[in-house]
C-alpha cells in the first residue's frame, strides 16, 4: 500500500519558524561625503590589464610590485596644484619565471591628462562615504627573453644553421673559415650582461619606460645654431663691431699682421689704380687707404686672400663638394702670397684641417659666412650692397642674400640717403649688420590637415 504524503502543518500563532528570516537594515536617510586630502605624491592605485597583445595572460593575486616615481617637468596637462599631477608613477615586478609585468600611467591626449579618478570606501552604519584621489595604472605583461647558457653562441634561425652545418661538412677550406669565424667571434647574452654598466632588467624596464623629457623649442634653436657653417658670434655685443671681432674672422692676430698693406698704400700715394681678382676688393681699396684705417685695410687683404682661394677650388663629381688643388698649382694660382698664409686658410676650411684636399659643402658654407662677415665688417657703417660680393663668389642674388642672412644681417633695398651718398638704385640689394641680431629661424613642419 501507497503511503499519502503529509501535509506541513500550519505554525501557531505564538510559534517562530525554524528558518531564519532575513535582517533587512534600513538605510540611512543621508549620505555625507568626506574627500580626503593629498598629503603626498602617493595614493591608491586602479589597474587595468590589457590582455589583447597577451591573451590569456592574468597576475597572480600574491604578486607585489616595486614602485618607481618620478617628477614631470613638462606637465601641460595638469594644473600644477595638486601633489599627483606633479609626478608619475611606475610599478615593475620581474618574479616570476619567464614574465614581466610593468604598469605606468598611459594618459591619451588633452581629455585623458585632465580625468582624475577617485576610490569610495562607504559605511553604513554611520553614512559616510570617505573618497581618496587615485591612480589609474595600465599593466602589461611581456615574456622574458630566455637567456642562454654561459659559453653558448647566439642561435641562429634553423635555414642558417643547416646551411652552416652543411658548410662545416662539406664546404671548401676557405667556406669553412669564415664559419668558424662567424661563430668564434658571436657575442652571447651572458657575455653582454656581463658587460661594464649594463643594466639589469628591472632598471632597464624603468630607464627605457621612463624616458627624459623632450628638449624645448628654444633648447632646439640653440643646438641648431650651434652647428650651423658661420662665424661665432658675440650675442652681448652692445655695438655691431663688437659682433664679429677682427681676429676671430682672419683665424688670430698672428694672420692679422702677416697682412701687408705697404703695396696698396704706394699705390695709391703714387695715383695709381689698384686692380684684383675681386670686384669688391677693387672698388673699395682706395677709399679705405685714403681714409686710413689700417685694421680695416688688413680685413680687406685678406678678404682678397679668401676671395681667390675660393675661386682656386675645383669642382668635383660630389656635386657641391670642392677640391683644393695639388700644392704646386695651388701656388700659381695665388701668386703674391706666402705659403703660410696659403696654408692657415686651408687649415681652417678644408676637411680634415688642411690634411685633406676635400671641402665639404658644411665648409664651403662656413667660408662663404666669414667673407660675408669681413664685407659688412670693411664697408661703411657695416652696410654693403651683395651685387659685387655676389658676382665674386658666383652666387645668385637670392643665395647671396641667404648668406647675408646666417650671419644676421637685414638685407633690403637701399634707402634714399643710402642712394644719394653711395649711388645705389632701387634695384641693389643691401646687407646690415644691426642690433639685435635677426637669425633664421628654424622651421617647424606644419601638419597636414584633414580632407579627402
Amino acid at each position: 500500500m501507497s503511503e499519502k504524503k503529509r501535509k506541513r502543518t500550519s505554525l501557531d500563532a505564538g510559534q517562530r519558524p525554524s528558518k531564519r528570516a532575513a535582517i533587512v537594515q534600513k538605510e540611512p536617510d543621508s549620505i555625507r561625503v568626506m574627500l580626503i586630502p593629498e598629503e603626498d605624491e602617493w595614493a591608491p592605485v586602479i589597474g587595468m590589464i590589457i590582455s589583447a597583445s597577451t591573451p590569456g595572460l592574468s597576475l597572480p593575486t600574491n604578486t607585489s610590485m616595486t614602485p618607481y616615481t618620478k617628477t614631470r617637468k613638462n606637465d601641460t596637462a595638469s594644473t600644477g596644484k595638486s601633489l599627483l599631477s606633479k609626478s608619475e608613477h611606475l610599478l615593475h615586478t620581474s618574479s616570476h619565471a619567464k614574465i614581466d609585468y610593468t604598469a605606468r600611467q598611459e594618459e591619451g591626449g588633452v581629455a585623458g591628462g585632465l580625468l582624475q579618478h577617485y576610490l569610495g570606501v562607504y559605511d553604513p552604519q554611520s553614512g559616510q562615504l570617505q573618497l581618496v584621489r587615485a591612480r589609474k595604472l595600465v599593466l602589461r605583461a611581456s615574456v622574458r627573453p630566455v637567456p642562454s647558457a654561459p659559453g653558448e653562441v647566439v642561435k641562429q634561425s634553423n635555414g642558417l644553421s643547416a646551411r652552416n652545418a652543411l658548410g662545416l661538412t662539406f664546404g671548401t677550406k676557405k667556406s669553412q673559415r669564415a664559419i668558424d669565424s662567424i661563430t668564434k667571434n658571436a657575442i652571447s647574452p651572458a657575455k653582454q650582461r656581463s658587460a661594464p654598466g649594463h643594466l639589469d632588467p628591472i632598471a632597464s624596464a624603468v630607464v627605457s619606460s621612463m624616458a627624459a623629457p623632450a628638449p624645448t623649442r628654444d633648447e632646439l634653436q640653440a643646438a641648431v645654431d650651434e652647428s650651423k657653417p658661420r662665424p661665432k658670434s658675440n650675442l652681448d655685443a652692445e655695438t655691431p663691431a663688437d659682433v664679429y671681432p677682427t681676429e676671430q674672422l682672419v683665424g688670430g692676430p698672428t694672420i692679422l699682421a702677416q697682412m701687408t698693406i705697404k703695396g696698396w698704400q704706394d699705390a695709391i700715394d703714387a695715383d695709381e689704380e689698384i686692380l684684383t681678382k675681386s670686384r669688391f676688393v677693387s672698388h673699395r681699396v682706395q677709399g679705405i687707404v685714403k681714409g686710413g684705417d689700417v685694421r680695416r685695410l688688413k680685413c680687406l687683404r685678406y678678404l682678397l686672400l679668401l676671395l681667390e682661394w675660393y675661386s682656386a677650388l675645383q669642382s668635383t663629381h660630389k656635386g657641391s663638394s670642392r677640391r683644393v688643388p695639388p700644392s704646386e698649382k695651388l701656388q700659381q694660382a695665388l701668386a703674391g702670397w706666402s705659403s703660410f698664409l696659403i696654408d692657415s686658410v686651408s687649415q681652417r676650411f678644408a676637411e680634415g684641417g688642411g690634411g685633406g684636399n676635400t671641402v665639404s659643402r658644411w665648409h664651403l658654407d662656413l667660408l662663404i659666412t666669414h667673407i660675408c662677415a669681413l664685407a659688412v665688417t670693411v664697408d661703411d657703417a657695416f652696410t654693403t650692397n651683395v651685387h659685387d660680393l655676389g658676382r665674386d663668389l658666383k652666387l645668385e642674388v637670392k643665395d647671396t642674400k641667404k648668406y647675408f642672412r646666417e650671419i644676421g644681417c637685414s638685407v633690403g633695398p637701399p634707402t634714399e640717403s643710402e642712394m644719394k651718398r653711395r649711388r645705389w638704385t632701387k634695384k641693389d640689394v643691401v646687407a646690415r649688420l644691426r642690433l639685435p641680431l635677426i637669425f633664421p629661424k628654424m622651421r617647424v613642419p606644419v601638419g597636414r590637415r584633414g580632407g579627402r
